[in-house]
């Protein structure tokens, strides 16, 4: 077993910036083990949520879009911010499949879940499966979004991360949630 960090007490917290969908906080801390005081930085990000939609035909519905961080168009699968007026993860799953696709599934249940990077943000990722997947309607997207929805075989998706054409790190987390899964089947 690891031995228990020492902590940290919390002298002062305050946000320095505030942006549509995150803000930035820095709070001025003492190490409990030195006494030394320092400011660290972070973002306030609300929680978010990935979406497996597997298709009757065993297919992941999948994405392409372009990610400005990355500047480039990336492989993924559906997801995005869990919204207030959602009443939990596999509704903001539902809602984002719905929205980004057109596709509607059923039996939702959340698979696994993250902190995407606990050094620097608090909240948590979800990763939701959804079963028998099919297309209802045309997406529904946002006018900051460009993105083409398509299906891929389930065994064809190892392949795809091998070749790196899949490289979104909570996309791979998803997928590995979702493999373990199929293991315990």
């Amino acid at each position: 077993m690891a031995p228990a960090a020492t902590g940290w007490v919390s002298l002062s917290d305050e946000k320095v910036f505030e942006a549509p969908i995150f803000s930035v906080g820095r709070e001025l801390s003492r190490c409990l083990r030195t006494g030394v005081e320092h400011y660290f930085y972070y973002l306030n990000c609300g929680n978010w949520v990935t979406v497996v939609a597997v298709t009757p035909d065993d297919e992941l519905v999948m994405i392409r879009q372009y990610r400005h961080g990355s500047g480039a168009v990336e492989l993924e699968i559906p997801g995005g911010c869990i919204d207030a007026a959602d009443s939990d993860p596999v509704a903001a799953a539902c809602r984002e499949l719905r929205e980004e696709t057109g596709y509607v599934g059923e039996n939702g249940r959340v698979i696994g879940k993250v902190n995407p990077n606990p050094a620097l943000q608090g909240n948590t990722c979800y990763t939701v499966l959804l079963e028998n997947c099919r297309r209802e309607g045309a997406p529904q997207l946002e006018d900051t979004e460009e993105l083409a929805a398509f299906t891929v075989p389930i065994d064809n998706v190892g392949d795809l991360i091998g070749r790196g054409e899949i490289s979104h790190a909570l996309i791979l987390n998803a997928l590995h949630f979702f493999d373990l899964f199929r293991r315990r089947m």
